[in-house]
């Protein structure tokens, strides 16, 4: 899981599943991410509440 308050977490909101993004490591070097799943989507799921 990834929260949507970590920076990487706001770097995928509006991705899809199958999207990728690339994101600096932190010793270095590049990190791909991959959506794999969405577990949650609140609006998908008529929550529109806060």
């Amino acid at each position: 899981k990834i929260s949507i308050l970590a920076p990487i977490g706001s770097a995928l909101l509006g991705l899809s599943i199958g999207q990728e993004i690339e994101w600096p490591a932190p010793g270095g070097g590049m990190i791909r991410v991959r959506i794999i799943d969405i577990l949650y989507q609140p609006e998908r799921s008529g929550d529109y509440h806060r």
